[in-house]
């Protein structure tokens, strides 16, 4: 019954992410199907997508919802606090420098990978979404694995790890080499599925929102847990997106469930789990 949960855990991360961006896709199909795009503009579309969610997300995460201490505290889901350390300020320079690599990958990007129409079909890009998201995450388990296992990896990756505590702009804290690498592997599935500029758009935001959230330290919608932060206080497992990848490959850190109505799974097995662990509990106190 456990592995069963931990299964289905896993899994509701890929769904939330597979619906949420067919929602999304729907929107932006819905806003810009009658428009004619050629390469660059489609370049620059994606790029400003991905720019202003990122930036939007992570000042919401960090300014709003961190600044509430009533919210701060129902969306934790840490068991022993992080050290606290000053986390890398905006600068000018930083931002412009961030900006030119964002818009080269998505430039080299939208070269590379095969262009299909898909239209606003809910099926169609369900299906699209789900097999990139499952892709997405085994490229980035193998990469990141690499990147803790290669000696030469590790000291690019390092930069990234220079905060053992998580704020979520630190998904975006990364040296050039790192980020190339990353950029390389986002493109595989990409390649493999093809991409409509739509599907792009919304995977861009959503891409955005689980990354910055995972390295929040908070479980607001996609990451029901401390998966993350377990990974930059240990510096080992953890490697995947989410858990599933990890768990395949027997490197999960086991991360702490947040159960509510956003996770669903996590509720229903407290709620089926519960009456076992209490018999557990009194067998232990009465032997």
């Amino acid at each position: 019954m456990k592995k069963l949960f931990n299964f289905c855990f896993e899994t509701e991360f890929y769904l939330k992410i597979a619906i949420s961006c067919t929602i999304l896709q729907q929107i932006f199909y819905w806003l810009l199907h009658d428009i004619e795009f050629n390469f660059i503009t489609q370049v620059l579309l994606y790029w400003l997508v991905g720019s202003v969610s990122f930036y939007s997300i992570g000042i919401l995460i960090e300014k709003g919802i961190k600044s509430n201490d009533v919210l701060r505290e129902k969306l934790t889901a840490r068991v022993k606090p992080a050290k606290n350390q000053p986390f890398p300020s905006f600068t000018l320079q930083g931002i412009i420098t961030g900006e030119i690599k964002a818009f080269i990958s998505a430039l080299i990007i939208l070269s590379l990978a095969p262009e299909v129409h898909r239209g606003n079909s809910l099926l169609l890009n369900l299906g699209w979404f789900s097999m990139r998201i499952v892709v997405a995450d085994f490229c980035f388990y193998i990469v990141h694995r690499l990147f803790h296992t290669s000696k030469f990896l590790q000291k690019i990756h390092l930069k990234h790890h220079e905060f053992r505590d998580t704020s979520s702009f630190v998904a975006g804290h990364k040296s050039l080499l790192e980020f190339i690498i990353v950029t390389v592997t986002d493109l595989l599935p990409i390649f493999i599925f093809g991409y409509d500029i739509t599907q792009l758009c919304a995977w861009s935001v959503i891409g955005n929102a689980f990354n910055l959230e995972g390295h929040s330290s908070l479980s607001i919608f996609f990451i029901p847990s401390d998966f993350h932060d377990l990974h930059h206080t240990c510096f080992k497992g953890n490697y995947g997106i989410h858990g599933f990848w990890d768990r395949v490959f027997n490197t999960l850190n086991s991360p702490t469930k947040k159960s509510g109505i956003i996770f669903p799974i996590a509720s229903l097995e407290y709620l089926t789990m519960k009456p076992s662990v209490c018999n557990e509990s009194s067998q232990t106190k009465t032997n």
